[in-house]
């Protein structure tokens, strides 16, 4: 329906909490207490949990705990595990003795928030999302009391259960210190917002950043017992592990590549280099003397010796990024990615040994349902990604059902460390990362003269000058995949410079995250970034490091300076930022609300749909906002709905909502199972599109999901479609793919030309929108093209009666017996400087590169006509069933 930018940043942060294993995306695993050489590791794609025996490093038991894709959190107390499900919000215990589980409890509601967290006695289940907490009994698995709040929210990783089974947690909306003890909530201050709770030793303690300072917490007081001094900065991209055996603090910092130990009667050691800086570490967790820090960017562990400060050894557990966890029993060191199907044990003396868990892959055996198609929605698009290696491929709209199965097109990117810029004689450390994960031989060429061999390597350039880097992957069938980068290397001696300040996103929003950085050149000692408001002298925020994130407050025009320094040479560059309101304004028909914009979206918003008779909006936070009709549940926005979403698509009476974990949450009109969300779509998803009675994903593999309404074939996706797609939509009864060498792919309902692609949109589409009975792509130079006809309904796919039936009564009727031909064709204000557009069933609107809007089709109720106030300004539009929405920047 629409393309649209998107830039929430959510960053998934690491739980920390000792005594509990987490296991989910965007949290990690800290210490968890397990009974004798053996550890249950969750496996989401098969909803299981496995007993992996840690002395033989074998599978002894496999327990189906939930459906396949679920999201599990475990945790191991005595004899028993304890298995969350975050989509359910269900907790199950297996007894280790029979290894059967029992029937899932419902605890909290369904969030990606929840942990569960074992005391003594009791098991706290914690939602980090809404700081809800309730208590249950682990024998039983009986409620002990209602839920009650514990915190507004809850950073994760900032909660944990102390020796006597206090529970604990920092308030990241007030920055207090809060707990349960005895039943009773109590709180102090914690004077910070950028603060870290851990348990170590039994007790809580705080590291604080803001102030430099680790303290140790008397556990009944909550007050400062001990502390000590630590170099600390506010934007270090820290996570943080406490000691089992002793009063001390582990803290690995990912923005500096280093491990420091800090320990409250010593004080703490020299950082040990354990990365390279701006590396993704997981929460470093303590073996005997040993400390092992795990590396999502690489798959690696450290293991540091922390009484000498050395690494002793680092280890490859996986052959790609991965978001694994470390459990620690009895000596033993159990690896898992939660999400997959490898896990293992690493022996401190550096041996590897790598296990399967499963082999068999989430399966479905329900069939989709096939009722009859709905042609009064309309759907969405998103903006094509950069464009990669590809086979180009015809467009087809002839689906073919069950193709043959044929290897997953690979996708090779270049990560340089520590940057793309350097110095002569700096040493980079470059990896090919394949997407999804192969067995390769790669080859390197530098643009040198010289080459390597591996799948990462390092490099020094002895010469200044900018150096195209090929990396060539031979995968074991014998195709390859190639990808290039430039590294510029300037000399030693070189001065400073700017050579550009950069922001993400461009065009933010009041509440969204924007991440400055800059591309210099020579080598800088010290950077300094300063935000000013025109007319003021008291910066908005200062930073001292490369790059930095700020969310702005108030809309309007800032200047982002940069001043770099080399010993006595500075040098100095600025840019002005747009920050808008990102306020929501409607027009058009009203008949159930839809137009009726609450106040939750008159600032902060970053994305907009409109459905047949409600709307929907995303603010920066990544909740989700909906109005208008709601007889279907389609304006119940569910909590899971409420933080975390990157992305929304609204259907005709049924939404969706992509996380930022890349699964996919759907509520309202579920008739034709277009909410049920299937496996599949529970990872690694990227891109959501809703239709009439159908919901269609695409994967980060490239590859394109439906599920719901199959009627006219909207579920019989091509096989073209199964590979190197990069933006989807969908219409009525109808679907379009994307493809990477810009030709686009239609399949489902026909009845009006509108999955019939025309040669002028084989190539160069940069974006793509599904209406009705008709399509919309976006070319080169912002020109719309369209095929099919608007506002047709599929009365030629009527083979029985009530089946297809569509209402022609009052406007809809009005709107097809008035509009005129010249009405449907794109007007010449489209035909050039488009940057994004919506469409709907009878009407399109289109955004230009000077805020302005146009609109065509039906103009029934005006909407296709933006009132003048309106017209400029315009972030993003969205077009309803005779309504219109659209995001203006709302700088005044």
């Amino acid at each position: 329906m629409k393309s649209r930018d998107i830039g929430v940043a959510l960053a998934s942060v690491a739980v920390i909490a000792a005594a509990v294993l987490v296991a989910g995306p965007g949290y990690e695993t800290s210490q968890a207490r397990m009974y004798s050489g053996a550890a249950w590791l969750p496996s989401g794609q098969v909803g299981e949990v496995t007993l992996v025996n840690g002395a033989s490093a074998e599978v002894t038991a496999r327990v189906p705990v939930a459906g396949a894709g679920a999201v599990l959190n475990v945790a191991q107390q005595a004899g028993a595990a304890f298995v969350l499900n975050e989509q359910t919000g269900g907790l199950s215990r297996i007894d280790t003795a029979t290894e059967r589980p029992t029937a899932p409890v419902p605890v909290l509601p369904a969030s990606d928030g929840l942990v569960v967290l074992p005391a003594p006695d009791t098991l706290h289940v914690v939602d980090v999302r809404s700081g809800m907490t309730a208590s249950v009994d682990p024998a039983t698995l009986t409620p002990r009391g209602e839920p009650r709040r514990l915190a507004e929210a809850i950073r994760p990783g900032n909660v944990g259960v102390d020796e006597n089974g206090r529970l604990w947690a920092i308030d990241d909306t007030t920055g207090d210190l809060v707990w349960l003890s005895d039943g009773q909530r109590r709180t102090r201050s914690a004077a910070t917002k950028n603060g870290h709770l851990t348990i170590t030793d039994g007790r809580p303690a705080l590291v604080d950043p803001e102030r430099g300072a680790a303290e140790l917490l008397d556990p009944e007081t909550g007050e400062v017992a001990k502390s000590v001094r630590l170099d600390a900065r506010v934007d270090d991209t820290a996570v943080i592990g406490g000691s089992t055996g002793q009063a001390r603090v582990l803290i690995a910092t990912g923005s500096r590549g280093q491990l420091v130990s800090c320990a409250f009667d010593t004080g703490c050691t020299e950082p040990v280099p354990v990365s390279s800086a701006g590396a993704e570490l997981g929460t470093p967790i303590e073996v005997g003397n040993d400390v092992v820090v795990p590396n999502h960017s690489t798959g690696q562990a450290t293991i540091v010796d922390v009484t000498t400060s050395r690494v002793v050894a680092q280890r490859q557990l996986f052959d790609k990024p991965t978001r694994f966890e470390l459990v620690a029993r009895d000596g033993i060191l159990f690896f898992n990615d939660p999400n997959g199907d490898k896990a293992g044990v690493l022996d401190l003396a550096g041996d590897v040994r790598t296990i399967t868990k499963y082999t068999d892959g989430p399966t479905t055996d329900e069939a989709p349902p096939a009722p009859d198609p709905r042609a009064q929605a309309t759907k969405i698009d998103h903006r094509a990604q950069q464009p990669g290696l590809g086979l180009p491929v015809r467009a087809s709209s002839t689906p073919r059902a069950n193709p043959p199965p044929r290897a997953p097109e690979i996708i090779p990117s270049i990560v340089v460390r520590p940057g793309n810029r350097g110095v002569v004689g700096d040493e980079f450390e470059l990896t090919l990362l394949l997407r999804p994960a192969a067995t390769a031989t790669t080859r390197w060429s530098f643009g040198d003269g010289t080459e390597a061999a591996g799948a990462t390597v390092h490099h020094r350039w002895h010469q200044p000058g900018s150096f195209t880097v090929r990396a060539t992957a031979t995968l074991g069938e014998g195709r390859t995949a190639e990808s290039e980068t430039v590294v510029t290397v300037v000399p030693a001696e070189a001065p400073p410079g700017i050579s550009r300040i950069d922001f993400r996103r461009p065009r933010p929003v009041v509440g969204e995250s924007v991440h400055f950085s800059a591309d210099t050149t020579g080598r800088a000692d010290r950077w300094r970034w300063t935000v000013t408001r025109p007319g003021t002298t008291t910066p908005v925020v200062t930073a001292d490091t490369t790059e930095f994130d700020h969310r702005f407050a108030a809309p309007g025009v800032y200047t982002v300076s940069l001043t770099v320094t080399s010993g006595t040479r500075t040098a100095q560059s600025s840019r002005q930022l747009k920050v808008s309101r990102g306020a929501v304004k409607a027009w058009g028909s009203n008949l159930a609300g839809q137009t009726d914009v609450p106040l939750a979206a008159s600032s902060g918003v970053v994305a907009i749909d409109a459905g047949a008779d409600h709307s929907l909006a995303l603010k920066a936070d990544g909740s989700v906002i909906a109005w208008g009709e709601g007889g279907l549940g389609q304006t119940d926005v569910p909590l899971a709905a409420t933080s975390g979403v990157i992305a929304i698509a609204a259907g005709a009476s049924h939404n969706l909502a992509l996380k930022a974990n890349g699964s996919v949450i759907a509520w309202g009109d579920d008739q034709y199972g277009q909410s049920t969300v299937p496996p599949q779509a529970m990872h690694d998803v990227v891109a959501i599109a809703a239709g009439g009675g159908h919901s269609v994903a695409l994967k980060a593999d490239g590859s394109v999901l439906a599920w719901g309404d199959n009627f006219v074939g909207q579920l019989a996706v091509p096989q073209e479609a199964l590979s190197g797609v990069t933006a989807i939509a969908a219409g009525g009864s109808h679907s379009l793919a994307l493809k990477r060498d810009g030709s686009v792919l239609a399949w489902g309902s026909n009845f009006a030309g509108q999955s019939t692609v025309p040669q002028e949109a084989l190539t160069g589409v940069t974006a793509i929108a599904a209406g009705t009975g008709h399509s919309l792509a976006l070319k080169p130079g912002g020109s719309v093209i369209s095929w099919g006809r608007p506002g047709w309904p599929a009365m030629a796919e009527q083979p029985e009666a009530g089946r297809g039936a569509v209402d022609l009564s009052g406007g809809v009727q009005h709107s097809l017996a008035t509009m005129a031909d010249d009405e449907q064709e794109v007007p010449p204000a489209a035909r050039t400087g488009v940057i994004s557009f919506s469409t709907n069933f009878v009407h399109s609107l289109a955004v230009k590169t000077d805020g302005s809007v146009v609109g065509w089709g039906s103009n029934v109720d005006g909407e296709a006509s933006p009132p003048p106030q309106y017209n400029r300004g315009v972030l993003a539009v969205a077009a309803g069933w005779h309504f219109s929405l659209v995001v203006v920047e709302g700088l005044d």
